[in-house]
């Protein structure tokens, strides 16, 4: 996990294109529940597609970590930010959409964790609300291939360098990941070792059905890794159709 990186994580992600991103996910939301106002980002790390979605929505989010949620608030002052995770948390409010992006999913491990994510997801939707989730990779397109990986950043104080191979134990994705940050105070080494879980689509799909949710799946999704889009099964258009009935008595 981003336990001692969290401060430099912008940095080192200034490459990722959060506007376009963030314009995508608006569009793609605008077409699935064009009434929606409300949005919930779990796994939220800096908040930097939050930044961009709280021009349309009202953004909340929640991360597991101190350090992001802390980022997160500063970013995005209209929203509130809760330390929490993501497997079993409890607000007292539900939200038209919510998120899980940038493959943060995958940090569940297990497929068992993945449904408690989901059932977790399901109890803070509104009735006609929609869970978006953006997977990591699959056991098949895993390719531990012994390649290096490199991305450097800096900030007006530092500058950095993270190095990583990859690898896989069991079902999971290893990135062992070593720092170099400079400051005029001196260099600094440190480590840190990130597991994702790899799950199949079959996986996946079975996980969505045991939260009560009903599923569809995008293989491209916003950044080629596919994406997920959810509803509860009461909020089928059939029953969405019987509600209206109901209303109009």
């Amino acid at each position: 996990m981003n336990t001692k990186s969290a401060h430099w994580y912008d940095a080192l992600y200034r490459f990722k294109d959060y506007a376009k991103e963030s314009a995508d996910i608006i569009s793609l939301l605008k077409n699935e529940y064009p009434q929606a106002t409300s949005v919930l980002d779990v796994a939220c790390g800096t908040a930097e597609h939050d930044k961009y979605l709280a021009s349309t929505y009202q953004v909340d989010g929640l991360d597991i970590s101190e350090d992001f949620v802390h980022i997160a608030s500063v970013k995005n002052p209209k929203g509130e930010y809760f330390c929490m995770d993501m497997t079993d948390f409890r607000l007292e409010r539900r939200y038209d959409i919510i998120l899980c992006l940038f493959s943060s999913i995958g940090y569940a491990k297990t497929i068992d964790r993945v449904t408690q994510a989901l059932r977790s997801f399901e109890k803070h939707l509104n009735t006609d609300g929609i869970i978006v989730v953006e997977p990591w990779f699959t056991p098949d397109t895993w390719t531990p291939d012994g390649q290096v990986y490199l991305l450097t950043g800096e900030t007006s104080e530092s500058k950095i360098c993270r190095m990583n191979t990859t690898g896989k134990e069991g079902s999971l994705s290893i990135l062992e990941f070593h720092y170099l940050v400079g400051t005029v105070s001196g260099v600094e080494h440190f480590t840190e070792r990130n597991e994702l879980g790899l799950f199949s689509v079959d996986d996946m799909k079975q996980a969505f059905a045991a939260a009560n949710l009903i599923v569809k799946y995008d293989e491209s999704g916003l950044t080629g890794k596919g994406l997920y889009i959810a509803r509860k099964k009461e909020s089928e258009p059939g029953h969405a159709v019987e509600r209206q009935k109901q209303g109009a008595h």
